[in-house]
């Protein structure tokens, strides 16, 4: 029986591309493509558990989760193909109006989110924490998606820079909303602690 998945074109290290290019697994195309999918899943399992522990006081934050991940398939497009070959396989690209709604997102939360005037050394409850590795996921693509820009010149990526620098800003204050006030904060006094 024919696998739906395996198809061993990549067992000798290449794969191929949305725009029918052929290239190592280490390409910076194939690496930025590999980074969204590792912030997808993550934030895909942060939605679930959002919804799973608190369903009733989280659904708009699982709600604007799920239009992410919507997103990250724009992006993905976008990030397959830098140098637009193929423009028929890009059903929207990520523009001001993307933007715009994430800093609405943002701003909602940031207006129930008092932080302390300290670093946070750790979250405060499981939610949180899966944000703040969400957050270093989005952060780990964003750079990802500078190499690419460098590698690939051509490729049009100011609007996915500013979406992604503020994506990162937006899990950030998640993270810190899912604390719900209760903060870790650094005291350096405890390193004097045996």
């Amino acid at each position: 029986m024919k696998s739906q998945v395996t198809t061993k074109k990549g067992d000798l290290g290449t794969t191929r591309t949305l725009a029918g290019d052929v290239l190592s697994k280490a390409d910076p195309v194939i690496e930025c493509s590999g980074w969204l999918d590792a912030l997808r899943a993550h934030i895909a399992l942060l939605r679930l558990n959002i919804l799973q522990q608190t369903p009733e006081d989280h659904e708009q934050l699982a709600d604007f989760l799920l239009w992410l991940l919507h997103c990250f398939f724009l992006i993905g497009a976008e990030v397959n193909d830098p140098s637009k070959k193929k423009p028929k396989f890009r059903y929207d690209i990520i523009s001001p109006k993307h933007l715009e709604k994430l800093e609405t997102e943002q701003r909602r939360l940031e207006d129930k989110v008092r932080l302390p005037h300290a670093f946070i050394v750790s979250a405060a409850t499981e939610l949180a924490a899966e944000a703040d590795v969400a957050t270093t996921a989005a952060r780990t693509f964003e750079r990802s998606l500078v190499r690419l820009k460098e590698a690939v010149p051509e490729f049009e990526a100011a609007a996915l820079l500013a979406f992604m620098n503020r994506l990162s800003d937006y899990l950030f204050i998640l993270a810190r909303h899912l604390d719900a006030g209760h903060y870790h904060i650094v005291d350096y006094s405890r390193l004097d602690r045996e």
